[in-house]
């Protein structure tokens, strides 16, 4: 190498190093900025801690949410973008996406739901930093996952397995009716529902239709067709999936199917389009858009469907089991026991089944004994309490009046799957 040639490269890799530490000192600036508004718009529990929010920025900044989310976010965003264009590190542009989203999330609670946050005091702290790390690495999926691809597999593995076990088990073991519960921070579902069953299931799935998009474009114009149909096509069937099987908790409608189709073909658009890419390079963002969604969709998946069959079993099999055998005692005895050991005792169960729920959480039934009937309960995922009260027996001579064999007969208050939260 000339001369001139050894000190051009000396002097790239000196810029290089520059920008580096130009990206993470701004992805550290909107930590601290993100810090900031925690404990600036927080609300003030007069305890002293330095970790504890303080309230002191709040006389000072606008009251209604759009100015105040102007002023408070919009600066930390700017970090973010800026971040962005100056660093290639995958994990600066993370932690300052991160940085912003927890931002919008403290100044929304702290002028807007302050009873919330004051309520749950540290717990609500914890969950909105989760939910602001679920969703940050779920938009920055596709980035981590082509820097993922570079390491070794002992590497990839020790980095993955990890934290594929930690969104399986906070996804299985949430449930805000029971704070016994392992991983059970609040009641409040902002992290397994709206950002880990919501926002980040739909932002994989969307990556995944548009990873389906750009392979399409990358071949011929016939395939780019139906690259275009299953960039919006996945994503739909997928929340089309989930909406009726009961993994989401709510009915997709009309509209958010008609928005969710333009917001994969207008993401699809942007990533072909801007800026201008070839076939080869349209290729390779489909790969890493395709390895980000897959990535992030399997723990969701698993943790949804460990989810689901856990309330299956508990409430069709293992609470039917001790249904039964109260049925059985009271056609014995002519009364229900006052305790479920006895009904081991008297030989009608080997033994008590617990609750299946979770990983090693320990639950059992909750029963309650009312002389002619009885509550039978189990704390179920996604924020419910499942209750189970036997058919009315009348006593002789009793009249029915207006009830029908329905009203007489056993009820769950919850359904069969779990319920739709909205």
């Amino acid at each position: 190498m000339t001369e001139g040639g050894a000190a051009g490269a000396s002097a790239q890799r000196a810029g290089w190093a520059s920008a580096q530490r130009a990206g993470w000192a701004g992805a550290l600036l909107s930590l601290l900025w993100a810090a900031l508004l925690h404990h600036g718009v927080g609300p003030d529990f007069r305890k002293g801690s330095w970790i504890e929010p303080s309230s002191f920025l709040i006389g000072d900044v606008p009251d209604t949410l759009l100015p105040a989310l102007a002023v408070l976010v919009l600066p930390c965003a700017a970090i973010a973008v800026a971040v962005g264009f100056v660093t290639r590190s995958v994990l600066a542009r993370t932690l300052a996406g991160f940085s912003t989203i927890a931002s919008a999330c403290f100044v929304f609670y702290g002028l807007e739901a302050g009873r919330v946050w004051r309520f749950f005091h540290w717990r609500w702290s914890v969950a909105a930093v989760l939910f602001a790390a679920v969703v940050a690495l779920a938009l920055f999926a596709p980035l981590l996952a082509t820097r993922w691809r570079r390491l070794s597999w002992p590497l990839r593995l020790a980095l993955y397995l990890p934290l594929f076990a930690a969104l399986v088990a906070y996804e299985r073991n949430i449930t805000g009716t029971n704070p016994e519960l392992p991983l059970a921070l609040s009641p409040w579902p902002v992290v397994q529902i709206i950002g880990l069953e919501l926002l980040a299931s739909s932002i994989a799935a969307l990556e995944l239709g548009v990873a389906l998009g750009l392979a399409g474009l990358a071949r011929s114009p016939l395939i780019a067709g139906l690259g275009v149909a299953a960039a919006a096509g996945f994503p739909l069937a997928s929340l089309a999936l989930g909406s009726e099987s009961g993994l989401l908790p709510f009915q997709a409608g009309p509209r958010l199917y008609a928005l969710t189709a333009a917001g994969c073909l207008g993401v699809l658009a942007m990533c072909a389009l801007w800026p201008p890419r070839s076939r080869d390079a349209w290729a390779r963002r489909a790969a890493s858009l395709a390895l980000g969604g897959l990535l992030g969709a399997l723990p969701l998946v698993a943790g949804q469907a460990l989810t689901r069959l856990d309330y299956s079993a508990t409430r069709d099999d293992r609470a039917q089991r001790i249904i039964d055998a109260l049925a059985a005692h009271r056609e014995k005895t002519s009364s229900y026991p006052d305790a479920l050991p006895e009904l081991v005792q008297a030989g009608l169960l080997g033994d008590i089944p617990s609750p299946q729920i979770g990983f090693l959480s320990g639950q059992q039934f909750v029963y309650q004994n009312f002389g002619e009937s009885y509550l039978l309960e189990f704390s179920a995922p996604r924020w419910i309490q499942c209750a189970y009260s036997p058919p009315w027996h009348p006593a002789p001579g009793e009249e029915l009046g207006e009830l029908d064999a329905d009203e007489l007969s056993g009820a769950w208050s919850c359904p069969q799957k779990p319920p739709e939260l909205w």
